[in-house]
């Protein structure tokens, strides 16, 4: 009896505290800059979506998050080789953030990022009148920095604007790093 009451006790604080659960979902839209250093850096700016789903203790926030990054476009002429490359990178990453107290709706965060990144390098060519192309591919980890605030719209819903850096890995000794500002919305349930 005393094991059927100690159960019942706990599967009912488990089910309280799954119903106050903090969970929440995130859509951001960003422009951002990436940047490809090989033998030379290459840049490139656009726009850059993530969506997340995210589980907030107090004024911590744990989120996972897919995100598609601004891809790298070059096109170059060295001696007889003419071609155009292009870098491609996806992501799903693990964002640990504090969120600052303050006595103020719009509330400050800063927080870090560890993702798994697949990064792709294609590149097409035409040396001496011959077509020539190489496709490289890496998954790597890369790890990020982030700083923003939210606001909220609603008791449900809160704005959210960032900034932040990654340093998403290397693909064919390249590296590929990215920096630009987020905007988006939150939603809690």
């Amino acid at each position: 009896m005393k094991k059927t009451l100690f159960t019942i006790a706990f599967g009912a604080l488990a089910m309280a505290s799954t119903a106050s659960a903090n969970w929440y979902v995130q859509g951001d839209l960003g422009y951002s800059k990436a940047e490809v250093d090989a033998n030379a850096k290459i840049k490139d700016s656009g726009f850059e979506p993530r969506v997340s789903v995210g589980y907030k203790l107090q004024d911590f926030r744990l989120a996972v998050d897919y995100t598609h990054y601004q891809d790298v476009k070059d096109s170059y002429q060295n001696g007889s080789v003419v071609g155009n490359a292009k870098t491609t990178v996806r992501g799903v990453g693990l964002s640990a953030i504090y969120d600052i107290p303050v006595q103020s709706d719009l509330k400050p965060y800063v927080g870090g990022r560890l993702a798994v990144n697949q990064l792709k390098l294609s590149d097409r060519y035409v040396h001496d009148r011959t077509y020539g192309e190489a496709d490289y591919k890496e998954t790597s980890v890369g790890v990020g920095a982030l700083v923003g605030a939210t606001y909220p719209l609603t008791p449900n819903v809160k704005l959210n604007v960032g900034a932040e850096y990654n340093r998403l890995g290397k693909v064919d000794d390249a590296s590929v790093n990215n920096y630009g500002v987020k905007v988006g919305l939150r939603y809690d349930f």
